[in-house]
């Protein structure tokens, strides 16, 4: 049945009433539960109605379930405030006008709305099903009683030491056995275990104490008696069975009397069913009466559940001896599921004291009931959180590597608490950190997960993961959606329906209010939390994201411009399908780099914490409507990313890097270069700052950040694996300033436990995947990359595995560039003894290998703050040493005098290469020819090189050889360089080409007559051919020197760089090392590698003030 209003108001009138008080203090509207509002018969179950143009309507009553609420372009519905209203529907379409309250006058009642609806049921244009959609025109404002969004820790939280925690009835192993902490309370509904009635078999039966035995076997009414002023338990025990003979069973009932009247007043008396209760085989019209008569303090045949029981349930029942009002029941029947839990808490004293009876339909040899009793602990929170009330919910973060390890409590009363205090009904089974330790702020965020205002999806019958869902369409007038709680939300059914979602609506920053969504608790989504889909401007601040399927904040197709995610907490991403990309799960998705990115904290899941992940040009429906040019993202400075905090993820808690391809899977690397004119290249190169970023116990790594001019500055780091790496697409060059760096920290979390080929039990929390591979702190990989003022500490060595401050690309198949350096480096450990400065691990470290880029991993000591001023960090093998190089072995690396440069040969395809041979390439050092190294060419075949002109060096390749082979030669100039040469057929004919530098054209050489000739000339084109030996010489050089401000690996932008190609003669003819020695041999040098075991002083135990993020909440 379709309803239509009849009220007609005036807009200018309702304008003015508006401007004037809160929106439902209009006198014009009409109230919902005034029978002369409908004509003398109010909407129906099932009515679909429609506010016509002109009606105003004040829902100030809770109706029945409707079809659907329909809002008229000029009709309005305004919520009464002050009341508990409950609205169900399956969907409300906007055209017109909903309040519930506003801007100035919070809305301070009760309002849930349920979204109904199965799949495939209806389908509205533009909104498909079970939404609140607000189309062209429509002003949706709903602005909750404003409730402290989340918080952080004060101080830390310890996992509970139970004063009590009694399995069934074995007392004597009291805390011992707390097996269904975490496993046992999952629902194993997949479980294909059968198992008889009878339950003949038991494996945990195996137990050889015969308490423990009985304990496990037994069918009961399980009694619990705790002192209330200790929590001690004293006493577990059979309370009543229906074992036995039928005509003795008023005889256990009567003693089962006896045995509660004589428990102490003040007592705490829990009891609980362990397994099953064979109601059919006596009868237990007595045991219920007196259990109702001590319960209730009366018989009526009604109060106790229990009398309900059926076969298969859970029930459990707690109270204070003496006092009835305090009692407390709970009866779970069978519902289909296999898994039941009746668990009831009483406090008392400071204290809590909890039953437990879990029932399992399938694995039924372990149901067992539980009594426990802890203290409860003031928590210490940052913020005043007197918006917090008895009641409420609220969830503790994970502060370690398992994002899972969040808890939930509610709060109850504490007369004893401050503003910035609470106590929680919490039993902690983790230890949640609360400290800020070395400016690395890791306190554990506390969040509030209800609101006052619900809006929650019905679960679908047919169990299909949909949800309801929000949507704005372009047009809108109004959006402001604050302080709700969503629950149930998203569509794991069709894309497009997430709890809140901003749908291609272009700019929304140019309304008279901010679209802004604020405030809001969105969690155990089926899809997304928060999406913005081609619309610009909208602000999303003070979030919380909890439980999601797929990304959680979502930038969609990556025309998205000046979205602002300011404030906002996230966590408990997981894999879906919905999307190519939610195999990655990531708690904010951010596909264009104008967005303002700030104060948010990332608190754990599956994938990332924060993806800057960007498409060539906007896809999907946001392609071809000119919201980003081509390739116009790729040279686009990321408007702000400050003082963000990402923890607790798989992969990594920061992750720059990769394309958007528009079949939306993943392209490799991102090749992103910020220009100040992102449409101009010559318009120079625009710096993006990530500062006071803090990122910590990430299992896989901290922070990846590939492209080029990008400084990270204030952050912090510390408890992973890697705590950040910088790779570069780019020619631009990378910076890294006033940060901090901590290896291993206080935040211990819980010890892991780790089963390889046998069981290993580690002192502190690791991530698993990786718990015995190195520790590295800063790590360099590309580069060039400028690490400056930077502090380092907690860098040390454990039984299990190895850790250093500075490291290198681990398993580098790739490159690195020979210029990279360090400057104002301290560390907060002396080396070797309490710490390592610097850590590469080889083949024999778990994690490393010797490809190429292992072998050229290296940085400059600029001031000796790291070892010597002026000196070159370079892998500790004999190729790279000098007499003036020293080993660190507990490094695995070399310091050295002299400068380095690199070179990279380059020839033919991969296809020619299988094909024709010369996969690789040996590189001979002239003075130590004994001692070649071997580059394969997959990103290049780099060495490094000596440069002043006293080392020299020779390739051969090591099969056929090419028609052309190119030499790249990085961090050269015209007087540091070194001279090479190539092997080449000794019939064939040899042209060698040198790059102009003027103009990057390509310049025929110019042939000496000795090889004394060509190292003494300082003409760049010169080189000098033996056709006897087969071999090609040249000095690739820069026409300058480095200056100050020269920063990256060639300078100005063009490497020095030599082709020499080869015609005819015999190809095989490639290796030529046993005519070039002795003949071009070098007197050899005195290169042993002694090791150096000089202790390194420490520099400050703690970062100087402005190093690292530091407190991320005040």
């Amino acid at each position: 049945m379709e309803r239509t209003g009849w009220i007609l108001v005036t807009s200018c009138l309702v304008a003015l009433v508006s401007s004037q008080g809160c929106p439902d203090d209009d006198l014009n509207l009409k109230k919902w539960s005034d029978d002369a509002t409908w004509n003398g018969q109010l909407p129906q179950e099932g009515d679909s109605l429609v506010i016509q143009d002109g009606d105003s309507f004040l829902l100030d009553t809770s109706p029945p379930p409707l079809d659907s609420i329909t809002i008229e372009s000029g009709g309005k519905l305004v919520v009464a405030d002050g009341m508990d209203i409950k609205l169900s529907v399956k969907y409300i379409l906007i055209r017109g006008e909903m309040h519930v309250g506003s801007e100035d006058c919070k809305f301070t009642g009760k309002l849930h709305i349920t979204l109904r609806g199965n799949l495939g049921e209806y389908k509205v244009d533009g909104f498909g099903e079970k939404f609140i959609g607000v189309a062209s025109g429509g002003v949706l404002e709903i602005h909750g009683e404003y409730r402290l969004p989340w918080t952080k820790l004060a101080s830390n939280v310890k996992a509970v030491d139970f004063i009590s925690n009694v399995k069934n009835i074995a007392i004597n192993a009291n805390k011992q056995d707390n097996a269904e902490v975490k496993d046992d309370d999952e629902d194993d509904e997949g479980s294909d275990d059968v198992e008889s009635d009878d339950d003949k078999s038991n494996t945990a039966d195996a137990t050889t104490d015969p308490n423990v035995r009985e304990s496990i076997k037994m069918e009961a009414l399980v009694i619990y008696v705790f002192n209330e002023q200790t929590g001690v338990m004293e006493s577990a025990a059979r309370l009543v069975t229906t074992g036995g003979k039928p005509k003795d069973f008023p005889k256990k009932v009567e003693e089962a009397r006896e045995v509660l009247d004589s428990i102490p007043a003040g007592r705490i008396v829990a009891i609980a069913l362990k397994r099953r209760f064979r109601v059919g085989k006596v009868d237990t019209s007595g045991l219920f009466d007196m259990l109702e008569q001590w319960a209730y303090g009366a018989v009526d045949g009604s109060s106790l559940k229990f009398r309900d029981y059926k076969f298969h349930g859970a029930w459990a029942m707690i109270k204070k001896q003496g006092d009835d009002s305090s009692i407390q029941e709970l009866l779970l029947n069978d519902d289909g599921k296999p898994l039941r839990i009746a668990e009831l808490y009483h406090m008392e004293n400071g204290l809590k004291f909890s039953v437990r009876s879990w029932v399992h339909t399938v694995r039924r040899n372990q149901c067992y009931c539980r009594g426990k009793s802890s203290s409860l602990s003031i928590i210490n929170l940052v913020d005043d959180v007197q918006t917090w009330r008895k009641g409420d919910q609220v969830v503790l973060l994970s502060t370690d590597f398992d994002w899972e390890q969040r808890e939930f409590g509610n709060i109850i009363d504490c007369p004893s608490c401050t503003s910035n205090q609470l106590l929680l009904d919490l039993e902690p089974r983790f230890d949640h950190f609360g400290e800020i330790y070395k400016n690395v702020d890791m306190r554990g965020e506390v969040a509030l997960t209800n609101r006052t205002i619900v809006i929650e999806g019905e679960a679908d019958a047919n169990g299909k993961k949909m949800g309801g869902h929000i949507k704005f369409l372009k047009g809108f007038k109004t959006v402001q959606v604050n302080n709700v709680e969503l629950v149930r939300m998203g569509q794991q059914t069709s894309l497009g329906n997430y709890p809140l979602h901003f749908h291609m609506c272009g700019d929304v920053d140019d309304r008279e209010k901010p679209s802004l969504l604020s405030g809001n608790s969105i969690r155990d989504s089926f899809a997304r939390c928060i999406t913005v889909h081609g619309s610009h401007g909208a602000q999303v601040k003070n979030n919380f994201c909890l439980n999601t399927l797929g990304h959680g904040y979502f930038l969609e197709d990556g025309g998205e411009k000046r979205t602002v995610l300011d404030g906002n907490l996230g966590a408990g991403q997981k894999r879906s399908s919905l999307i190519e990309t939610d195999k990655f799960p990531t708690t904010f998705w951010i596909t264009n780099p104008q967005t303002y990115v700030r104060n948010n904290v990332a608190a754990g899941g599956e994938g990332h914490g924060f993806w800057f992940v960007y498409p060539n040009q906007p896809w999907d429906a946001s392609k071809g409507l000119g919201m980003m040019e081509l390739y116009e993202a790729m040279h686009t400075a990321i408007f702000e990313f400050d003082n963000n905090v990402a923890h607790s993820y798989k992969k990594s808690g920061l992750f720059i890097d990769n394309i958007l391809k528009e079949d939306g899977s993943l392209g490799n690397t991102n090749t992103y270069e910020p220009w100040n004119d992102p449409k101009d290249p010559d318009s120079g190169a625009k710096m993006v700052t990530i500062s006071r970023l803090t990122a910590y116990k990430n299992m896989k790594q901290n922070a990846w950040i590939n492209g080029g001019y990008i400084k990270v500055t204030q952050s912090s780091f510390s408890d992973s694996i890697i705590g950040l790496t910088f790779k570069r697409s780019s020619p631009q060059e990378q910076l890294l300033d006033h940060s901090v760096f901590v290896g291993d920290s206080p935040n211990i979390g819980s010890a892991s436990v780790v089963s390889n080929s046998k069981f290993k039990t580690w002192g502190r929390s690791v991530p698993l995947e990786f718990a015995d591979q190195p520790r590295q702190g800063f790590v360099f990989y590309h580069g060039p990359v400028y690490v400056s003022d930077t502090w380092f500490g907690d860098f040390a060595d454990t039984d299990n595995y190895r850790s250093g401050a500075l490291g290198f690309q681990r398993d580098n198949d790739g490159h690195s560039s020979p210029i990279s350096a360090v400057s104002g480096i301290k560390f907060s450990f002396s080396d070797p003894l309490e710490g390592n400065r610097v850590f590469d691990g080889n083949a024999t470290d778990t994690g490393f290998t010797e490809n190429d880029g292992d072998l050229i991993g290296t940085f400059r000591d600029t001031d000796g703050t790291v070892y010597k001023a002026g000196a070159q960090i370079v892998k500790d093998i004999l190729f790279h040493s000098t007499p003036n190089c020293v080993q660190r072995t507990n490094w695995k690396m070399m310091a050295c005098e002299e400068t380095f440069g690199q070179v990279r040969l380059s020839w033919g395809s991969w296809g020619w290469k299988a094909k024709n041979g010369a996969s690789d390439v040996s590189i001979y050092r002239d003075d130590l020819p004994d001692n070649p190294i071997a580059a394969d060419s997959k990103q290049q075949a780099p060495f490094m090189a000596l440069l002043g002109g006293q080392y020299s060096y020779m390739a051969r390749m090591n099969g056929n050889m090419p028609k052309s082979v190119k030499f790249t030669a990085l961090g050269f100039t015209k007087a540091q360089t070194a001279r090479v040469g190539l092997c080449v057929p000794r019939d064939a004919t040899v042209k060698v080409k040198f790059l102009d530098l003027s103009d990057s054209s390509w310049k025929k050489g110019s042939e000496v007559t000795s090889l004394d000739e060509l190292d003494a000339s300082t003409n760049p084109t010169d080189f000098f051919a033996d056709s006897e030996v087969g071999v090609v010489f040249f000095k690739p050089m820069h026409d300058r020197e480095y200056t100050s401000t020269d920063l990256t690996d060639c300078l100005d932008s063009t490497c020095p760089s030599v082709t020499v190609t080869v015609s005819g003669g015999d190809s095989t003819d490639s290796d030529c090392i046993s005519r070039a020695y002795p003949k071009y041999q070098r007197e050899s040098s005195d290169v042993s590698l002694e090791p150096d075991t000089t202790s390194l002083p420490l520099a400050d135990l703690y970062p100087p003030s402005g190093w690292g993020a530091g407190s991320t909440r005040d």
